[in-house]
């Protein structure tokens, strides 16, 4: 099959259309392109590239498609194929269109990334970073010597939620606690307690809630990524075991994950050993999917 490609400056609406009809497999790509509408949610830099037989503007049903935006400093790439649909099976005796799509779309990256020319942001700057890749166009890349290096988290369950869903938690804390939003100040301890490569300037763009206490020291804290996922969920030590993250995650997803209006969707990349926040997703409504990695 010889592929068509093409790259677009900007967000096609019939892409738009193709993603939401593929739900809930295209979500991060789906969320990532819709993000682009918020402040700061995309850049002059960014590419939309969507491989497929035809045209974008036939409405193929097998094609491979991107976003990616090189002078991000956080995840600055997004891939859905729709082999990740459980209506496509893979396996080596295929006739090779997925496997073409995913090399074609390297060669598009190394393409762009030349045309880009400037030093990467991202704390490996010979790499970029693709976020939540599902293990089947991984398992492609791993093919291509050299083009994946795993990152130490490892692999992810994705966690799938319904906004109608949630459980109603309330909006009462303890004494001494309040609710509120995140400063830039706030964004840098949140950086300090995790190692995913995120900026206080990233994050203060991010739907974000937090628990603070009177002096405004935040305690709690939840944001919501630019995949439309819950992401970076913490509560400090001495505040644990009363509830409090899932009143938050609850409270946040419901009232500021303004992407999942339209089809109620929203995610989470749980590590299958974090028995906590599987344990919080589950009391979410939440149930695993398939699997990721970054």
């Amino acid at each position: 099959m010889v592929n068509h490609t093409q790259s677009f400056d900007s967000v096609p609406q019939e892409l738009v259309e193709l993603l939401t009809a593929e739900l809930p497999y295209s979500l991060p790509l789906l969320r990532r392109l819709q993000f682009t509408k918020f402040p700061q949610g995309t850049s002059e830099h960014a590419r939309v590239i969507f491989i497929s037989a035809t045209e974008l503007s036939s409405r193929p049903d097998v094609y491979t498609a991107a976003y990616l935006d090189f002078s991000k400093s956080g995840t600055q790439m997004f891939v859905y194929s729709t082999l990740e649909h459980p209506r496509n099976g893979y396996d080596s005796s295929n006739d090779g269109t997925y496997e073409e799509q995913v090399a074609e779309l390297v060669g598009q990256v190394i393409r762009l990334r030349k045309e880009y020319g400037k030093e990467l942001l991202f704390t490996n700057p010979e790499r970029i970073l693709v976020g939540t890749l599902h293990s089947k166009i991984r398992s492609i890349l791993e093919t291509f010597d050299g083009r994946v290096e795993s990152r130490p988290s490892g692999l992810f369950d994705k966690w799938l939620m319904k906004r109608d869903e949630l459980p109603v938690l309330g909006d009462d804390l303890p004494p001494g606690m309040e609710w509120g939003s995140a400063s830039l100040d706030d964004c840098r301890i949140i950086c300090s307690r995790t190692d995913i490569p995120r900026t206080p300037e990233e994050l203060i763009h991010l739907p974000n809630l937090t628990i603070k206490l009177e002096d405004k020291t935040p305690i709690v804290w939840g944001l919501v990524g630019i995949d439309g996922s819950l992401i970076s969920i913490h509560c400090e030590e001495p505040y644990r075991r009363q509830g409090l993250a899932k009143k938050l995650a609850a409270k946040l997803l419901r009232e500021k994950s303004t992407l999942s209006a339209s089809d109620g969707l929203i995610a989470a990349d749980v590590s299958p050993t974090n028995a906590s926040s599987r344990a919080m997703c589950k009391a979410l409504g939440g149930k695993p999917d398939w699997t990721t990695s970054w």
